[in-house]
């Protein structure tokens, strides 16, 4: 179960979407409190990925071009600058009719960055920013750090790599939740390619479909459940603690860690599994890990059905751990 077979490239088939190994982290705060982590969080992606110059080649940022732009010197000087630069206060203290009210409102983020490899052909290198909108009041909007590596950085570097890649940003970010784990990764043709691909999503749950929005409206939910498990202090507080939460969970090869902050990572198993449920693989670690959770996973709702797929597909993918 620990092998990555070419089952999780679709590279001849479907050259715009592939299988990565992806680490998200979802924050309640605006840029103004995250610019001055940005450098650092770069700088361990890169560090971990041994960027040699040729694994992120191209950049996304609407402030800088609105069209990908190739990661020069003076390019990465300018994503650098714009990453620690907190450039907007509140949206209610600006005039609803200037025009970076209009931007920003319309666009839905406040300040993100993509960077990636190939923009044509997927690299599965990919780091990616996006902070909500900064209002006054409270918002269940949440800012979002994503990265990701492709599979033949687990074959040639391990799954412990990846693991130390996921706890070291974890150590920095003050997440609400985050996790780790096997994800499919698209270029583009997103809703064209996602019912090709119906028929191998139920078969291996492990897989992920990230979502598609800048930022997420997800408060205190977990996103669902994966290889590594990120809770923050108000779900792990609810679930009764580290302790207790470890006494609920008897699968041979789950942990529970405690981390800084009142936080804590479950990690089911050595390595992020697909699963395979034509050949008996089912997750059962998986499985276990939802129900514990469910009470603060995030529920189905008929708008998050994707097209070509009916609502009963979409709840069926949704719900896999737990019906």
């Amino acid at each position: 179960m620990t092998r990555y077979s070419s089952s999780e490239h679709f590279a001849e088939q479907l050259p715009r979407v592939q299988i990565v190994a992806r680490v998200i982290f979802y924050l309640p705060h605006d840029h103004r409190a995250l610019a001055p982590l940005m450098q650092q969080l770069l700088d361990i992606y890169l560090q971990n990925i041994g960027d040699d110059g040729s694994k992120l080649t191209t950049g996304h940022n609407p402030d800088i071009n609105e069209d990908p732009f190739p990661l020069t010197a003076p390019a990465w000087a300018s994503i650098r600058k714009h990453l620690e630069t907190p450039r907007f206060g509140f949206l209610d203290d600006m005039d609803e009719d200037s025009t970076w009210f209009w931007i920003l409102t319309k666009r839905g983020f406040d300040t993100g960055v993509r960077l990636t490899g190939d923009t044509f052909e997927p690299s599965g290198y990919e780091f990616s920013y996006w902070a909500r909108l900064p209002w006054r009041e409270t918002s269940p909007e949440l800012s979002e750090l994503s990265v990701s590596v492709p599979i033949r950085f687990l074959t040639d570097h391990g799954p412990d790599k990846l693991r130390e890649l996921a706890l070291a940003l974890a150590e920095l970010l003050p997440s609400t939740t985050g996790h780790a784990g096997l994800s499919l990764s698209f270029t583009r043709g997103r809703s064209r390619i996602l019912p090709i691909l119906k028929d191998e999503l139920i078969r291996h749950p492990g897989w992920d479909v990230p979502n598609t929005g800048a930022t997420l409206d997800l408060g205190d939910q977990i996103d669902g459940v994966h290889w590594l498990n990120f809770l923050g202090p108000s779900v792990l507080e609810a679930v009764g603690g580290a302790q207790t939460l470890r006494s609920r969970l008897s699968a041979p090869d789950t942990t529970v860690q405690e981390l800084t902050g009142g936080r804590a990572v479950v990690s089911l198993g050595a390595a992020p599994l697909a699963g395979d449920t034509k050949l008996d693989e089912p997750l059962l670690a998986y499985r276990e890990l939802a129900r514990v959770l469910e009470p603060w996973l995030q529920p189905f709702r008929p708008f998050n059905t994707w097209d070509g797929f009916t609502e009963a597909e979409a709840r069926r993918w949704w719900r896999r751990f737990l019906d």
